[in-house]
């Protein structure tokens, strides 16, 4: 097989896998951009990454929330909690069930007990070995 077929079949290789483990991460012109964008805004943009299997963009968006130090309330707790369920989805556990646990931890105000009640539904999931399915 010539050299450069090599090359594409390896460089398509390394496209898949990044596609299935969660897919590509933001750039840092995105990053830019999403820095300035109200929280209201950035959770749109997670949510909108989330439902198209962009894992990661999702995890970087709302990591952006996460850094905020003025951030709502409201959206840190939705933001860690769904930053483990983008985890959850692929498949990796094990940082799934710390963001799952920072949500427990961080936010036991009654205001925040739907997030709490979701991802401690789904550390008794991981916990149990229940994942394969929602």
């Amino acid at each position: 097989m010539p050299r450069i077929h090599i090359l594409i079949v390896f460089s398509l290789v390394i496209v898949l896998a990044a596609i299935s483990c969660g897919g590509a991460r933001l750039s840092s012109s995105d990053i830019r951009l999403y820095e300035t964008l109200p929280d209201k805004r950035l959770a749109e943009n997670a949510l909108a990454h989330f439902i198209d299997s962009n894992f990661y963009k999702a995890i970087d968006t709302y990591a952006i929330i996460l850094d905020r130090t003025n951030a709502g309330p409201s959206y840190r707790a939705w933001a860690r909690y769904e930053t483990g369920f983008c985890y959850y989805y692929m498949k990796d556990f094990k940082r799934a069930r710390e963001h799952f646990e920072k949500v427990r931890r961080d936010f036991p105000q009654a205001e925040f007990a739907s997030q709490r009640i979701l991802a401690e539904m789904l550390i008794e999931k991981i916990d149990t070995g229940k994942t394969d399915g929602i």
